[in-house]
């Protein structure tokens, strides 16, 4: 692992405790071959706890006259996994990460998932070593970019289109999911869509059956919006 000393630098924060920072930086394929639990796994359950409890305490202030609604899409958007990435790769945390060779080999440090969930254990680490005004710190500084960002509410693809169907036809949108090939580490699906008022079917791949929904629902607002 790289020193870890430069990465405190980085992060602008020094643990008292080293061996919580050394558990957030180690990859379950790390510890599975050193035959021991001590990986990230249980930090990054407890830090995407806090990363939400923060979030949306700072929403909640901040937006005092915001309905329900529009205070969960500004959440689901800055704890999301792609803002999770962002932040990682800005303080670099992939290059610290400790993995076996194999997943190394595989595209291990620069899976967006392995570092989403580095960061949420980093955030459980410094809470766990320093306290909720610690954690809070962190993550209002590295998300500080994307909190100033998202002045309107956003609204995700797949949000927009189920209100959009639902206006025009009272059907909900069905989303037919399967996976299609890759590996287990880099899984592709298919998701399929009807638009029974438009009479049409859409589909698109994604690397998660997420992020297929998600593309197919993009398809489908550009043929509703042409």
């Amino acid at each position: 692992m790289s020193n870890l000393k430069n990465f405190t630098k980085k992060i602008s924060y020094k643990l008292i405790n080293q061996k919580y920072l050394e558990e957030a930086l180690t990859h379950p394929s790390f510890s599975k071959e050193k035959s021991n639990n001590f990986n990230y796994q249980r930090l990054e359950f407890l830090g995407d706890k806090i990363l939400s409890l923060i979030i949306t305490n700072y929403l909640f202030k901040k937006y005092p006259h915001e309905k329900e609604g529009e205070l969960s899409r500004r959440h689901a958007v800055l704890v999301s996994g792609e803002i999770l990435s962002k932040v990682g790769k800005a303080i670099n945390i992939q290059e610290f990460l400790k993995m076996s060779d194999g997943e190394i080999n595989l595209g291990g440090k620069e899976n967006d998932k392995n570092i989403e969930n580095a960061v949420e254990a980093l955030i459980a680490a410094i809470y766990l070593d320093s306290g909720y005004d610690k954690a809070q710190n962190f993550i209002l500084t590295h998300w500080k970019f994307f909190l100033d960002q998202y002045i309107v509410p956003p609204k995700d693809p797949v949000s927009k289109l189920q209100e959009i169907i639902q206006l025009k036809s009272k059907d909900l949108p069905i989303y037919i999911i399967e996976k299609i090939g890759g590996s287990d580490h880099k899984p592709e699906f298919c998701a399929t869509l009807e638009v029974k008022f438009l009479n049409k079917k859409f589909s698109a791949n994604g690397n998660s059956k997420k992020q297929a929904q998600k593309n197919v629902a993009i398809i489908a607002l550009e043929q509703i919006n042409r």
